[in-house]
């Protein structure tokens, strides 16, 4: 049986989009190395670095005022989400690096605890390339990103807000007091927050965006999908290194369809119901869930 679990787990890796990358460039098949899942995930960020004030909007900008009419509505619903997602993710990770410090998990805590600092990092990144973008092409007004913040906020979708306004700050503050452990953060963070509402917003904008009208923006959001993949696949990592119980799994995939449905129309029908089942299919690449759920 030992024999055949690293096979099967090799197989559904190379069947998730989202984790594939990481199985080709050297990963997910691994798990005895107390060192290796740091160290493998410093060096995959390094090679994705990026600046997002480099990234030209110029033309974006002119084509957004040129025919504002002629974008649907749903790309500026996305646009202005992560907008505030991404503002408010890179507030509340910071909890979580201490709680990894803390725990016993196979990895090295301390090197564990260094990649969530490069996670903050990144989400710092999107957070200044969404407020680029909104300044720049969209327009919000506002002359500081606290006040873009407030313009967006008033067209985001009410329950994105309560998600990441009120649950993400709470489960932060929560873990901050040692009332949650690392297990119940990654649940809400990475694979619900990340892995579903941001995963089905960019894969929308990407395919929105496909058409080259706005190059600058399509290549921000490409970037930021990117690091995206990373984060998940650290995110399921740690799930497997804190063997969450079988009540957070189970309300994990509960909250997986209302995670998925965060946007509303501005995400098309299929796409929310091929995010909410990805999670599904994440835990039975990591073997937390013994079988995918039936269809």
């Amino acid at each position: 049986m030992s024999d055949e679990q690293p096979r099967d787990r090799g197989v559904g890796t190379l069947a998730d989009p989202q984790l594939r990358d990481y199985k080709v460039m050297g990963g997910l098949d691994t798990f005895a190395n107390r060192s290796f899942w740091p160290n493998f995930f410093s060096k995959l960020v390094a090679r994705l670095q990026w600046d997002p004030r480099a990234i030209d909007l110029t033309p974006d900008a002119r084509e957004w005022q040129r025919h504002p009419d002629e974008r649907p509505r749903s790309l500026r619903t996305l646009l202005v989400g992560f907008r505030v997602g991404d503002d408010l993710v890179s507030e509340h990770i910071a909890p979580f690096a201490d709680a990894a410090r803390q725990g016993t998990l196979m990895s090295q805590e301390s090197l564990m605890a260094w990649v969530f600092f490069l996670q903050r990092r990144d989400e710092q990144r999107h957070a200044v390339l969404f407020d680029r973008i909104a300044a720049d092409v969209l327009g919000l007004l506002g002359a500081t990103p606290a006040e873009r913040r407030a313009a967006a906020r008033a067209e985001a979708p009410p329950v994105l807000l309560e998600l990441f306004e009120e649950r993400l700050p709470a489960m932060a503050a929560e873990i901050a007091a040692g009332r949650k452990g690392l297990s119940e953060g990654v649940s809400l963070y990475h694979m619900l927050l990340e892995g579903v509402v941001f995963d089905a917003g960019q894969h929308t904008l990407l395919e929105d965006l496909a058409d080259g009208a706005l190059p600058g923006v399509y290549e921000g959001v490409r970037r930021v999908e990117l690091d995206e993949r990373w984060h998940i696949g650290f995110g399921l990592r740690c799930l497997i290194e804190t063997q969450p119980s079988r009540e957070l799994l189970e309300e994990m995939l509960e909250r997986a369809e209302e995670a998925a449905d965060v946007w509303g129309d501005a995400v098309p029908a299929a796409m929310r119901e091929e995010c909410a089942q990805k999670v599904v299919h994440r835990l039975h690449v990591a073997g937390l869930l013994k079988a995918p759920a039936a269809a």
